[in-house]
């Protein structure tokens, strides 16, 4: 029995169960120990309740596998280590970091971009330009938009698997332009999806004190 089981960040997400592994099987619970409508109505009562649908996440490695460029990796290494030597001290010229704090229109976070192109090229050797590219910050206080990634739409209607593939889209369209990109990390699931195109990162005031997303940031 083959059964496709996705495995979110990792390579062998595309996959499925080799055949002489053990198929999974699930038992159906005996007539008298199945709980009862009362049971069940009381879990009702305590499970998920601010759970409205619950849908598929596709796996990070499908994704990555199905938006890459190889043409944009000595871009984003480059950029990665230029900014270690500026950070150590070893490299004079100043990184800046600009760009919108909400990424929440792509095409015009690719036309500020492109208008990059030119200063970069005029001042590459004081500055080293990183487009701030925040994918999953929030927008509009608390309860409010929750952030391009989680709600690419803008209505609430939170369609992360459209959400992923477009910061996705958005981070390779910039390293196709020379440009590194830098992002927030907020939680521990979207670097998944777009890490291997992110040359800087950094944590806020809300996960400075998280020593996961401090390695995160680290790299």
């Amino acid at each position: 029995e083959l059964r496709h089981e996705p495995s979110i960040g990792r390579r062998g997400g595309c996959t499925r169960r080799a055949a002489d592994e053990e198929p999974h099987t699930r038992t159906a619970m005996p007539p008298e120990t199945a709980p009862d409508d009362d049971e069940s109505a009381l879990l009702s009562r305590i499970d998920d309740l601010r759970i409205a649908s619950i849908r598929p996440l596709m796996p990070a490695a499908c994704l990555i596998e199905e938006l890459a460029d190889a043409s944009v990796v000595e871009t984003i290494r480059g950029a990665r280590g230029a900014l270690s030597a500026i950070t150590r001290g070893t490299d004079q010229r100043l990184a800046v970091v600009i760009g919108p704090a909400a990424a929440h229109d792509p095409a015009a976070v690719l036309e500020f971009a492109r208008r990059l192109v030119p200063v970069q090229q005029r001042l590459g050797g004081e500055l080293l330009l990183v487009v701030r590219v925040f994918l999953d910050e929030p927008g509009g206080g608390a309860g409010r938009w929750s952030g391009a990634m989680y709600d690419p739409g803008l209505d609430g209607s939170f369609q992360l698997n459209r959400g992923f593939r477009q910061a996705r889209q958005l981070l390779v369209d910039i390293a196709r332009l020379g440009l590194p990109a830098g992002c927030l990390y907020l939680d521990s699931i979207s670097p998944q999806f777009i890490a291997d195109l992110v040359s800087w990162s950094a944590v806020g005031a809300s996960t400075a004190a998280s020593a996961l997303h401090r390695e995160l940031a680290s790299g």
